[in-house]
């Protein structure tokens, strides 16, 4: 590769990383926490860049990366390289939704969670708890604080089976640990009359969903899958962030 394609390539890199964010879609890739290194990265291959441009400007001529016998590869495979950083600043990708998650109804394969105490809920008819959380602890609270209590959570819908007759659904979220490569789903079953609920909503409708977590639903039987008895669903907007950290 010569400079004048190495150059471009740097500056469009650092440029996509600062684009996105300045706009928060890095969020559709990292998790907010690395924000600062993102930038700080992007800084330093912008610089990188600019402080080679200017260089080469100076000498009046990008120095010559080919042989000694004037012999010179062609570039024309590394330009190929700017294609997914033009497509990232041009044309964002969506974050990862709906169309990803399959019809299993079990979490990615785990093994036996050790039992902790958690904190109490919060006070009030139907707390909010985050989708990860409600699996958490139906999973692994040893003082049992969701038992007999209503609580509220939020999720995308998917549908498990297409029979009208006996419809199954999930709420679920995608959960990643650093970046995108490492994405997950993690969902809640839900029970109850569901037929009148949701037989008219699409995959991927973003709902507020009230009900009971069905005790002892999340055992190793459904892999930790817990089974939320609806008592009340309520469409809501796709929150800006969809993912679960």
């Amino acid at each position: 590769m010569n400079r004048e394609t190495a150059n471009v390539l740097l500056l469009l890199v650092g440029g996509t990383l600062i684009k996105i964010a300045a706009d928060g879609s890095y969020v559709r890739y990292v998790k907010p926490g690395l924000l600062p290194y993102l930038l700080a990265s992007a800084l330093v291959i912008v610089v990188l860049a600019v402080a080679a441009i200017a260089a080469d400007v100076r000498r009046g001529q990008a120095a010559d990366d080919g042989h000694a016998d004037g012999h010179r590869h062609s570039t024309r495979p590394y330009w190929m390289l700017l294609v997914p950083a033009a497509v990232i600043l041009f044309v964002a990708p969506p974050a990862i939704g709906v169309s990803s998650v399959g019809p299993s109804t079990a979490q990615q394969t785990m093994a036996a969670p050790e039992k902790s105490a958690f904190p109490p809920l919060p006070d009030g008819a139907a707390p909010e708890l985050s989708l990860l959380d409600l699996i958490g602890r139906a999973a692994r609270d040893s003082t049992g604080s969701l038992d007999g209590r209503e609580i509220t959570t939020t999720g995308f819908l998917v549908a498990t089976s297409d029979n009208a007759d006996n419809a199954d659904f999930d709420l679920a979220r995608v959960l990643i640990i650093c970046c995108a490569a490492d994405a997950r789903t993690i969902r809640v079953h839900l029970g109850g009359n569901l037929g009148g609920n949701f037989g008219s909503i699409p995959d991927g409708t973003w709902l507020s969903v009230t009900g009971v977590v069905l005790p002892g639903s999340a055992d190793a039987e459904t892999n930790y899958t817990p089974t939320l008895t609806v008592t009340d669903v309520v469409r809501i907007p796709a929150p800006a962030n969809t993912y679960a950290y």
